[in-house]
C-alpha cells in the first residue's frame, strides 16, 4: 500500500460557514458533527482518511480529527502515537469511535502552519534560489493556515530560523526532525512514510513529525507487518521488504534515507534520482544539485542516501548530530572577521599564499644576512673568494632543497581543496591535521636550511683559505641564528594566518565535529604567537647589540647603514607581527570560543 501519490496537489484548507456533510474517500459521508467533534474545515486527504479542523466541545478547543471508517480503525496509528510524546510529534489526544455515524478516528493535537512540501513548493517557485530562514519564515507567514497564539519559548526558535543562512536553516529543521525520529526510532516505532507532506512547520518555525499511518512497533509486531509509504522517498532496501524481494528489510536507516530525500528537496528544490524501483538514472555528466549546497550540509545529505544502508548513519540520532554539527561549521565561517583584501586574495589563492609565506620570509631573511656578512666579516681576499663561491653553492643547494620540500607539502594540501567535497570523514580529518602541522614543519624545514650554515661557511673557509678569529666564527653564528629566527618566525606567523583564513574552516567534518574538539585542535596552534610576537620584534634589535659588541672599534658607513637598518626592520617587524597575530587570533577566536 501506499499513501498519497508523490505529484498530490498540496493540502489546502478548505474555510466554510455552513458545513455541509463531508465526502470520505471511502464513499461515507462526515457529517458536520462527529461525536463530540464539529467539523470546522477540511484540511487535508489521504490514502486512510480524511483530516479535519473540529471544534472538540467538551474542552473548547481546536484539534485535528483524523477520520476513518471503522475498518480501518483497527490500525495501531493511536496506540503508536500515544507512547510518542515528543516536541517535534504531533501528538495524539485520544481515539474515537462514532456509533451514529459509523465513523472513527483519532482526535490530534492541531498545528497552525503550513506543511513542508506546500512551502518548498513556493520557495522555489519560479527558479527562486532561497538565501535565509528569513525567506522561509516569510513564506510560512503567507501560506499558514490558523493561529499560532503567542508562545514565548517558540518565540526564541523563530529568531533563531530567521536568523540563518538557507543552509543552516535546513540543518536546524533537519536536526529538529532526527531527534524526533531517534525519539521514535528508541521506543521501536518506524515512521516508514517520511516525506514533506508529513512535516508540518509551525508558525514558530519548529518542525512536526505527522501521519504515522504505516508506521509500525518493531517491538510488539515483528510478523505480518503490513509495509507502507511514498516510491519517491523510499529506501531501496524498504521497497524490497514491501515487493517480497531479495534483500529487503526495514530499520531505522530506512527512515534516516527518507529524511534525506526530504532535506535533498528542502535545500536544493529538486528530488535525487530514484533508488526505489524503477531507479532513476542522472543525466550523465549533469550537475549535482547539492553543488551548489555548502559542503559541509551535501556531505551529511549524501551519506544519508548512499544505496547500501550500512553506508548511512547508523541511527536518526547520529544523524541529528551530524546536522548539528555541519550548522555550527557554516555559523562558524559567518562569524568569521568581515575579510580585507589581502584576505580575499589568499582566500581566492591559497596555494600561492602558503608559498610565498613559506619562501618571502627566508628571502628577506638571506638579504640581511648576507649583507650583514659583507660589512661586518673581514675577510682576506682569499677568503672571500671562498666566501661568494660557497655562498653560491649553499644556497643552490639550500634553497631548492627545502624549498621543494616545503611546496610539496604544501601541494600536498592544495591539491585536495578542489574535490574536499568528496572526501571521506576520515580523509577530511587527516586533511585537517595536515593544514594544522604545516606551520610547524615549515618552521623546522627553515631550521635545517638555516642552522648548518653558522658552522659551514666559517669551517669551511678556515679549511680553504686559511685561519679565522673567534670574532669571525661569532658573527657567522650570530648572523644565521638571528637571519634563521626571522625567518622561520614569520613564515610560521604567515602560514598560520593562511591556514586560519582560507583553509582550515573549510575543513570541517560534520560527522565527528564538536567544539571541544575544535578548541583542542587550534589551541596549540594560537599558543605561540605571543611569544612569537616578541622574537620577530626583538631578534633585529638583538642582532644590532650583538653588532655593536662584537664591532672591533672602527665604524665604517656601512656598519653605520647595518645597524641603522636592524633597528628599522626591529621597528618595522614591530607592527608586521602585530598585524598578523592580530588578524589571526580574530580568525582562532572563532573556534577557541566555540560556534553558535
Amino acid at each position: 500500500m501506499s499513501t498519497l501519490p508523490d505529484d498530490s496537489p498540496p493540502d489546502q484548507t478548505t474555510r466554510i460557514s455552513n458545513p455541509p456533510p463531508w465526502a470520505h474517500g471511502g464513499g461515507a459521508a462526515v457529517p458536520p458533527r462527529v461525536g463530540d467533534f464539529e467539523i470546522v474545515s477540511k484540511l487535508g486527504q489521504g490514502a486512510f482518511g480524511q483530516v479535519f479542523l473540529a471544534h472538540q466541545v467538551s474542552l473548547g478547543r481546536h484539534v485535528a480529527l483524523k477520520v476513518t471508517d471503522r475498518e480501518m480503525a483497527g490500525r495501531s496509528e493511536g496506540q503508536l502515537l500515544a507512547g510518542l510524546e515528543h516536541d517535534h510529534i504531533v501528538k495524539v489526544f485520544s481515539a474515537f469511535a462514532d456509533p451514529d455515524t459509523g465513523l472513527a478516528g483519532l482526535c490530534l493535537q492541531y498545528v497552525p502552519g503550513a506543511d513542508l512540501g506546500v512551502l518548498i513548493r513556493h520557495l522555489y517557485e519560479g527558479g527562486r534560489q532561497p538565501q535565509s530562514g528569513a525567506e522561509l519564515l516569510a513564506a510560512l507567514d503567507r501560506l499558514r493556515r490558523g493561529d499560532p497564539g503567542f508562545d514565548p519559548a517558540a518565540l526564541r526558535d523563530r529568531e533563531a530560523l530567521g536568523a540563518d543562512e538557507f543552509p543552516q536553516a535546513v540543518c536546524r529543521l533537519g536536526a529538529r526532525l532526527a531527534e524526533a525520529l531517534a525519539f521514535a526510532h528508541a521506543r521501536g516505532v518506524l515512521h516508514c512514510d517520511i516525506k514533506p507532506g508529513n512535516i508540518l512547520i509551525t508558525p514558530y518555525g519548529r518542525p512536526m513529525l505527522a501521519d504515522f499511518n504505516v508506521a509500525f512497533d518493531r517491538t510488539r509486531h515483528r510478523d505480518g507487518v503490513r509495509y507502507g509509504g511514498t516510491l519517491a522517498y523510499m529506501a531501496p532496501e524498504y521497497y524490497a521488504a514491501m515487493a517480497g524481494l531479495p534483500g529487503g528489510a526495514a530499520d531505522e536507516r530506512c527512515d534516516v534515507y527518507s529524511l534525506g530525500v526530504v532535506l535533498y528537496e528542502l535545500a536544493t528544490g529538486r528530488r535525487p534520482p530514484r533508488l526505489a524501483p524503477p531507479p532513476e538514472s542522472p543525466e550523465p555528466g549533469g550537475p549535482d544539485a547539492l553543488d551548489r549546497v555548502p559542503r559541509e550540509l551535501a556531505a551529511v545529505i549524501r551519506r544519508t542516501l548512499r544505496p547500501d544502508p550500512a553506508d548511512r548513519y547508523s541511527s536518526a540520532a547520529e544523524l541529528a548530530a551530524a546536522l548539528g554539527a555541519a550548522g555550527r561549521l557554516m555559523a562558524a565561517r559567518r562569524e568569521l572577521p568581515a575579510p580585507t583584501p589581502l584576505d580575499r586574495r589568499v582566500g581566492a589563492r591559497p596555494a600561492l599564499a602558503l608559498a610565498l609565506a613559506g619562501i618571502l620570509p627566508h628571502a628577506a631573511a638571506s638579504v640581511v644576512q648576507i649583507g650583514y656578512n659583507l660589512v661586518e666579516v673581514n675577510l682576506s681576499a682569499a677568503q672571500g673568494m671562498v666566501f661568494e663561491r660557497l655562498l653560491w653553492a649553499y644556497n643552490l643547494v639550500v634553497y631548492p632543497t627545502c624549498g621543494g620540500i616545503g611546496l610539496w607539502l604544501f601541494w600536498r594540501i592544495t591539491r585536495k581543496l578542489p574535490v574536499v567535497g568528496a572526501l571521506s570523514g576520515p580523509q577530511l580529518d587527516a586533511l585537517r591535521g595536515e593544514v594544522r602541522r604545516i606551520g610547524a614543519r615549515s618552521a623546522v624545514l627553515g631550521a635545517v636550511g638555516w642552522l648548518p650554515g653558522a658552522l659551514v661557511f666559517p669551517v669551511a673557509i678556515d679549511v680553504l683559505a686559511g685561519p679565522l678569529g673567534w670574532q669571525t666564527y661569532a658573527h657567522y653564528f650570530v648572523s644565521f641564528a638571528l637571519a634563521g629566527l626571522i625567518g622561520c618566525v614569520f613564515s610560521y606567523l604567515c602560514i598560520t594566518y593562511v591556514v586560519f583564513r582560507a583553509l582550515y574552516p573549510h575543513l570541517g567534518n560534520p560527522d565527528a565535529f564538536a567544539p571541544a574538539a575544535a578548541r583542542a585542535e587550534v589551541q596549540p596552534l594560537t599558543a605561540p604567537l605571543g611569544a612569537l610576537m616578541t622574537l620577530a620584534c626583538a631578534v633585529p634589535l638583538v642582532g644590532a647589540v650583538l653588532l655593536l659588541t662584537l664591532a672591533d672599534g672602527v665604524l665604517t658607513l656601512g656598519f653605520r647603514v647595518l645597524t641603522v637598518g636592524l633597528i628599522g626592520a626591529g621597528v618595522a617587524g614591530v607592527g608586521i607581527a602585530e598585524r598578523i597575530v592580530r588578524r589571526t587570533r580574530r580568525l582562532a577566536a572563532v573556534w577557541l570560543t566555540g560556534p553558535a
